[in-house]
């Protein structure tokens, strides 16, 4: 598998647990677990854990990986070429506007329609990550 490929799937997979964690956050009704802050939690950039908190910046800290690594898989995307770069810009995008939705999420105090949204653009972000590692696995291919 090439490096492309591999830094995709381990990206896939990263947001596909920050989409879980952000489940069990919002059943569990933990969704203001870090307070209305955003990017800090509960005005901490580590704060003291409860239940409620470790969840939400759970959340968090996953999807701030998910982002690290599917931008270093863009970056290794775009020095290869080909159809894997539409794939990588548009994941990068999508994840970046899903990033901000979360935000605006936590400052509207779960809002339902931008949380509806910001679950709707979960499912597209790890579809676009998933169309992403599928083409750079092409990469080399005849």
């Amino acid at each position: 598998m090439n490096k492309v490929a591999l830094w995709s799937y381990v990206g896939v997979f990263t947001l596909i647990a920050a989409v879980a964690i952000g489940a069990f956050t919002r059943a569990y009704g933990a969704g203001l677990g870090c307070g209305p802050d955003w990017p800090t939690c509960n005005g901490e950039i580590i704060p003291s854990f409860d239940f409620y908190t470790a969840l939400e910046y759970f959340h968090r800290v996953f999807a701030g990986l998910g982002f690290i690594v599917i931008a270093y898989a863009s970056y290794l995307a775009f020095r290869v070429g080909g159809r894997v770069k539409a794939w990588a810009a548009a994941t990068v995008l999508a994840l970046l506007a899903q990033i901000m939705l979360g935000a605006v999420v936590v400052w509207y105090h779960l809002s339902p329609p931008l949380s509806a949204l910001h679950t709707t653009m979960a499912i597209i972000t790890v579809a676009l990550a998933t169309g992403m590692a599928v083409e750079a696995s092409r990469i080399g291919e005849a």
